[in-house]
């Protein structure tokens, strides 16, 4: 797997000992509320209570032609978002959930299935937690050149799973200046024009 890692060292791992698991819902998602006990930095201890949602992890993907200064967004529906402020309509890099716990053809299969182009072996940029404060998903994040003749569908998801997606190629200034006037809200997609922004197309 193209991932650097860094593992918690044995002295970090003793300060955490699990006492309870408790399922609280097991549907699509599992989300558990555990007790464990914690070993503060002054030695004392003292038991937590967290709860915990596990949706497994994902992968997602940054296309971009540099030559055109381009890159490609998908824009799709998402309840909880409209939920929460009414913009249920979001402006996102392709992605999708591990199949196979293999996140370079989860990003290769996502890619043609959401924008209908193929890509090669994509590139590793970074692995980051979404909410690690109650969320267990570490979403890996790739990029990949494209361009126009790498096209080869129509993409638009699989509406089989209900996915109804639309296909944006947009002006890299452009989709920076959607980051910050509020357009682009997702943290993934926001994380990789960054990334490209300072790696891909940087001049000099």
């Amino acid at each position: 797997m193209d991932e650097r890692r860094h593992d918690m060292n044995d002295e970090d791992r003793e300060r955490i000992r699990t006492r309870e698991v408790d399922v609280l819902s097991d549907g699509w998602s599992r989300l558990e509320s555990v007790r464990f006990d914690y070993r503060r930095r002054d030695g004392e201890w003292e038991t937590q209570t967290r709860e915990v949602y596990d949706r497994g992890h994902g992968a997602a993907i940054l296309l971009h032609d540099v030559e055109r200064r381009r890159v490609v967004l998908v824009r799709q529906f998402r309840y909880p978002a409209h939920a929460a402020t009414g913009r249920g309509f979001l402006l996102e890099v392709p992605a999708g959930m591990l199949e196979d716990d293999d996140p370079v053809a989860t990003v290769i299969a996502e890619t043609e299935q959401e924008t209908g182009y193929r890509i090669g072996r994509p590139t590793f940029a970074f692995a980051a937690y979404v909410s690690p404060g109650s969320v267990t998903e570490r979403i890996h994040c790739f990029t990949a050149a494209c361009e126009p003749g790498s096209r080869i569908a129509d993409g638009g998801g699989l509406a089989e799973e209900g996915e109804d997606i639309e296909v944006h190629d947009v002006d890299l200034d452009e989709a920076l200046a959607m980051v910050s006037d509020g357009r682009i809200e997702d943290m993934k997609t926001i994380l990789l024009l960054q990334h490209a922004a300072l790696h891909l197309f940087a001049v000099g």
